[in-house]
């Protein structure tokens, strides 16, 4: 906060966000949806815009992540790895969400690798910034208990998807959701990464993602051209067991 005078200089204030590049990409993100510019502004002074190439990593398994996190532009997965070319990849991030709050706000080391899918940006917060946001402001608080508990429900579906059904089913039940919710007439999807990291995301190789998108397709429900495939039958593929 700038003080001159005994007054605060809000033309100084509204700078945080106009001139802060950063502040202008945390504006934009749920996060911090009903929070003021200015706090915003005040909490972004420390932040920072990493840039990333396509493969690169923000960060590895078991290293420290520079802050609270979100993506500003591009593509980014976070994936676990047992052994060489055996990765899990746990979600895909998109532009405009964020990431790794739980392990950040803790100060313990990252769960996961976080990778660059495409070209990339992303928005490094301090902690301690956030900390004094969360003390301060009920609508962040509110929004970052939105999040965390949305987090720990998408964890748990994929671990009841992972226990519970075969391989055709989270696959079936992938492309609906990548469908959304119109259920009317053929729909036409793209798969937003390489079949190779779908794969990751479902807990199959490679291999086995072609040949079930090729049965799929056999039995009339999809049609699949490279990485553009059309539900032809949302109600059947909706039913595959």
């Amino acid at each position: 906060m700038i003080w001159i005078n005994g007054r605060l200089a809000a033309t100084a204030t509204l700078g945080l966000v106009s001139q802060n590049p950063c502040a202008r990409v945390a504006c934009g993100l749920a996060l911090f949806r009903g929070v003021s510019e200015r706090r915003i502004g005040m909490a972004t002074r420390g932040a920072r815009l990493v840039s990333l190439r396509a493969g690169d990593a923000l960060v590895r398994r078991g290293g420290p992540l520079p802050g609270l996190c979100a993506l500003a532009a591009g593509s980014l997965k976070l994936s676990v790895s047992a052994r060489a070319h055996d990765e899990r990849v746990l979600a895909l991030v998109a532009a405009g969400e964020s990431f790794g709050e739980a392990a950040a706000l803790r100060a313990a080391p990252a769960p996961f690798d976080a990778v660059a899918v495409t070209d990339a940006k992303v928005l490094a917060i301090p902690v301690d910034a956030i900390e004094l946001l969360l003390q301060r402001d009920t609508a962040f608080a509110r929004n970052l208990l939105d999040r965390l508990a949305a987090e720990i429900l998408r964890l748990l579906a994929g671990i009841e998807a992972g226990m519970l059904q075969r391989a055709p089913q989270r696959l079936a039940s992938y492309l609906c959701t990548l469908a959304g919710s119109d259920g009317a007439g053929a729909r036409r999807v793209s798969l937003p990464v390489s079949k190779t990291v779908v794969a990751a995301m479902l807990g199959v190789k490679k291999e086995t993602l072609s040949r079930l998108l090729r049965d799929l397709s056999e039995r009339r429900l999809i049609a699949v051209s490279r990485r553009e495939i059309t539900i032809l039958d949302r109600a059947r593929l909706e039913g595959v067991r």
